[in-house]
């Protein structure tokens, strides 16, 4: 065959096509309501992630197929707090669920964020800064946590683990700017734990990205200090500052508008901090579904609407306010005794049934 000719009427014919093509194409990718390429960006991998407050074996194929880049999960200290063992001489930490967790994530090739919390106290607002021996105890679950999961980490050698896929990213605590999490917020005091935590963490893996809590931005609690005028006080701390290689949000608010602004706000008070390299982990974000004055409340279509404009926006935005993460708050439908609108926020029904929201989240996470 002969090549084409490279002067004359054929070239602008050609081009004339290529652009009558283009503009059809565009027009049926319109009218389908599907971002183009241009307007919200492809998502990076793993850029979207999902809380599941529970987990059942049949999730992980499912978040696979949704393209879940990412668990967001507790590892509270009380879950895994070591007992005696008499056959060792010496006490053990139950790793049994997070083994679970861990296992199959990576058989599915999905990352764990773990959210890394609580003490061995029963009392309602503890925290491991409240004595010498919380903050020792504290440090040595931060070490073993590292050591079995992180990289060469206990875990990965165990028989039938699937290849190494080890836990790189720690998120130390949840929403310290709310009572719900911490008794008497502090902003002082959690630059303090975050801190103590980087050191530890980072000695058992140098290479280990720490995530700061995932603050609040507007907490319903109007005695809390919203999310830019917390991290202002707790980044005045110059050891805090260095000490997360990424700081969380929870944008949680009404419209979409009202999200960008507040992730905006984040990276104005990054930047003035000088931490204008710093990327922004939105750890939780979403909308219950239903009818109810509360804003955090819509209809179903209203929802889909929410995550789909949500997230579209944070891939057109990520690059300018350096948004790392994406995290849908939840997976499934539960209960949540602290969070009214939580418990009919998930991707799916609590008896597991798919949303069609599951399909808005995954059209948008695929790549």
């Amino acid at each position: 065959m002969s090549a084409a000719p490279t002067t004359g009427a054929w070239p602008t014919i050609r081009t004339r096509c290529r652009v009558a093509l283009t503009i059809a194409l565009l027009a049926v990718v319109a009218s389908l309501g599907v971002p183009s390429h241009s307007s919200a960006g492809q998502a990076p991998k793993g850029f979207f992630g999902v809380h599941p407050l529970s987990l059942q074996s049949g999730d992980f194929p499912a978040m696979a197929g949704a393209d879940v880049g990412l668990i967001r999960t507790a590892f509270a200290y009380r879950q895994a707090q070591p007992a005696f063992d008499p056959s060792l001489g010496d006490w053990e930490y139950d790793w049994t669920r997070f083994d679970g967790v861990v296992r199959g994530a990576a058989e599915h090739g999905i990352d764990v964020l773990p959210v890394v919390l609580g003490t061995a106290s029963t009392h309602q607002g503890a925290t491991p800064l409240d004595s010498a021996a919380a903050r020792s105890a504290w440090k040595d679950y931060l070490a073993a946590l590292v050591a079995r999961y992180g990289p060469g980490g206990d875990f990965w050698s165990l028989p039938d683990v699937p290849a190494d896929r080890p836990i790189t990213d720690w998120q130390l605590w949840n929403e310290p700017n709310s009572f719900n999490n911490w008794a008497k917020p502090n902003a002082k005091k959690y630059g303090k734990l975050l801190a103590l935590s980087a050191k530890t963490i980072h000695a058992a893996d140098p290479k280990a990205d720490v995530v700061s809590a995932g603050v609040i931005s507007q907490p319903v609690n109007r005695k809390a200090e919203d999310g830019d005028v917390y991290l202002k006080k707790m980044l005045k701390s110059k050891s805090a500052a260095k000490a997360a290689d990424a700081i969380a949000i929870h944008p949680y608010t009404g419209t979409v508008k009202q999200v960008r602004k507040q992730i905006k706000l984040t990276r104005k008070v990054l930047d003035k901090a000088k931490l204008k390299k710093t990327p922004i982990w939105v750890t939780e974000i979403g909308w219950g579904e239903g009818r109810s004055s509360n804003p955090l409340i819509v209809p179903a279509a209203k929802q889909r609407k929410n995550l789909r404009n949500a997230f579209k926006m944070t891939l057109k935005e990520r690059r300018e306010l350096k948004i790392a993460k994406v995290v849908w708050y939840q997976w499934r439908d539960t209960f949540d005794s602290v969070c009214g609108w939580c418990s009919t926020s998930g991707l799916l029904r609590e008896n597991g049934n798919e949303k069609p929201l599951l399909d808005e989240f995954a059209a948008i996470a695929r790549r």
